[in-house]
């Protein structure tokens, strides 16, 4: 479960509250792309970090800023899983990304609660993701848990991910 939440007034969804010197709030679609290049998109064209979903009327684009700097980003929108087609409560994180040298202090979990606390305010009860390889174990001290059997994606290794809300 995300950490304690606080109402901020601008509806009904809570929002997260500072921690430390991180900000996390949700943002416009645009400034969570030059982060995804960075980190998930190296050597590719910029228009890959343009993501099927992003422009899903429910979807949810989260950052982090330390600084006034944007550090960490991700992605939520409702989507079925490839093995649970039925699932029309299931929403899917995407574009999660943190930058070089600040990984590891917490921020992407911060990004990740904000997008678990928006799918469940929208009536997910099911998240899901594929996770590089290396990522596997960030969204297990998240409660994930690893579906089915490695697979490939754009030459980088994956596990499908999910955890009930």
């Amino acid at each position: 479960m995300p950490p304690a939440q606080r109402h901020d007034g601008r509806g009904a969804e809570p929002d997260l509250p500072d921690t430390g010197s991180a900000t996390v709030r949700p943002v416009e679609v645009t400034l969570v792309r030059p982060l995804r290049m960075e980190v998930l998109r190296q050597g590719r064209p910029p228009e890959t970090s343009v993501l099927p979903g992003d422009d899903h009327p429910l979807a949810r684009h989260v950052a982090a800023f330390v600084d006034g700097e944007i550090v960490s980003v991700g992605t939520v929108f409702p989507s079925a899983a490839p093995w649970k087609p039925e699932r029309g409560d299931a929403w899917r994180v995407r574009g999660m990304a943190t930058r070089d040298g600040l990984r590891g202090r917490g921020l992407g979990h911060l990004v990740l609660a904000a997008l678990i606390v928006h799918a469940a305010a929208n009536g997910g009860r099911f998240i899901w993701c594929e996770a590089r390889i290396g990522a596997t174990r960030f969204y297990t001290r998240d409660g994930f848990a690893a579906e089915g059997d490695p697979f490939i994606l754009e030459e980088i290794d994956h596990f499908h991910m999910w955890r009930d809300l």
